[in-house]
């Protein structure tokens, strides 16, 4: 089949673990003998970057291109208010990425269309796949649909009348779109709740999980034992106030916490200063995937403090596949990810001394992270990126 999958980021440029799982698809859906080509974004270099340019990329067709606008994607942060406002406003109906969609689907001529995020691309990329009699699959991660940041933070309302009104111009442009695929039922049920793909088929699909190879040594029980944080250096993800939380509450010191950087890495220095002299804190902003995954193996326990509300954070299921249990906040999607007291714990959010009275709990009972462990990498065997993709173009994903 001829797959056109559409993503605002493909590496090298990648912000998240979205990035990482779509090129895994990808790549998965060519090893299963699809012809996949994938359009994506690339910063503004030039002028010549408005038209895409096409490149094979691993055996993949690649179309990157700068979709016309105030600025790229990735560089959202560093900018003012009312210039990122106006930019969500063109990236509602980008009428460039409607151009340049509609000459990728001339020239490649899909079967199907799969969308993950969309974000930066154009959100009337449905509206122009339907014009072109294109099926469309979209692929959730985030709410992105439902408030322009992407995030739900904690304690914020998210049915204010902008965000209703933001929600039901996104309703309307994804619309057309057949079928809507969520990670976990909390995603879709947010969606659902606030009027989008009520008449799409609707699917819950859980994120695969990458195999990982044996290590040659073993964990122990002996201190210290080894925590791990592998996310964005980003006040929503939480890290901060992990960092903030264990200096204040936390007197042990029979650990060592790792903490790695994903994506961009505007906050390094902020959050090496915040960390000083405390010995139980490294930083890892220069890291290779490879030594990210022993990282997961090797670890006693994997820390999730999010601070928004997360759909089905990547950084769970490799920890679980990898045999690490995880201390996570209880938000969004991630208790659907946790056994409790069986894989791993749930702390209120914001709420320091929780986290803290379980963390405290976990570094007491090494032996105890060692089988929760053990029945994590257990449960999510299953969860192959081979069945994923099968069930993503197929018919096989159970109905919500």
């Amino acid at each position: 089949m001829k797959i056109l999958f559409l993503t605002n980021l493909y590496p090298p440029y990648v912000r998240g673990g979205a990035e990482y799982l779509g090129t895994q698809v990808v790549e998965e859906l060519v090893r299963q003998g699809h012809q996949v080509a994938v359009v994506t974004s690339v910063p503004w270099r030039s002028v010549k970057k408005l038209k895409p340019e096409l490149r094979e990329e691993g055996g993949v067709e690649v179309y990157r291109f700068y979709p016309l606008n105030l600025y790229h994607y990735l560089t959202a942060s560093k900018l003012l208010y009312p210039v990122r406002f106006l930019w969500q406003l063109i990236n509602l109906w980008n009428p460039h990425t409607s151009h340049v969609i509609k000459k990728i689907v001339q020239q490649f001529k899909p079967e199907l269309a799969i969308s993950f995020n969309l974000m930066g691309l154009g959100f009337n990329v449905p509206r122009v796949l339907a014009v072109l009699k294109i099926s469309h699959i979209h692929v959730l991660h985030d709410v992105q649909l439902l408030h322009p940041s992407g995030l739900f933070m904690w304690g914020e309302s998210h049915r204010t009348l902008p965000m209703k009104i933001y929600q039901a111009i996104t309703s309307w442009l994804f619309a057309p779109v057949k079928t809507v695929v969520s990670p976990s039922s909390w995603l879709l049920q947010e969606h659902i709740r606030a009027g989008l793909f009520t008449k799409a088929e609707q699917k819950v699909l859980p994120n695969p999980v990458p195999p990982f190879l044996a290590l040659a040594h073993t964990k122990t029980t002996e201190a210290p034992l080894q925590l791990l944080f592998v996310g964005q250096f980003e006040i929503h993800k939480g890290v901060f106030w992990l960092v903030e939380t264990i200096k204040q509450e936390l007197k042990q010191r029979n650990f060592v916490l790792h903490l790695v950087a994903l994506g961009q890495k505007p906050r390094v220095a902020e959050l090496k200063a915040l960390v000083a002299e405390d010995k139980r804190f490294v930083i890892h902003d220069i890291i290779s995937q490879t030594e990210i995954d022993e990282l997961y193996q090797s670890s006693h326990l994997s820390v999730i403090p999010s601070l928004c509300y997360e759909n089905s954070p990547t950084a769970i299921t490799k920890s679980l596949s990898a045999g690490t249990p995880v201390l996570a906040v209880n938000l969004g999607g991630i208790p659907e990810l946790i056994i409790e007291d069986k894989t791993g714990w749930l702390y209120s959010p914001g709420d320091r001394a929780d986290f803290a009275q379980k963390l405290s709990w976990c570094l007491k009972h090494p032996a105890e992270l060692l089988q929760a462990g053990l029945i994590g990498s257990r449960v999510f065997a299953d969860r192959t990126l081979e069945k994923y993709a099968s069930d993503l173009v197929g018919s096989n994903v159970v109905e919500h």
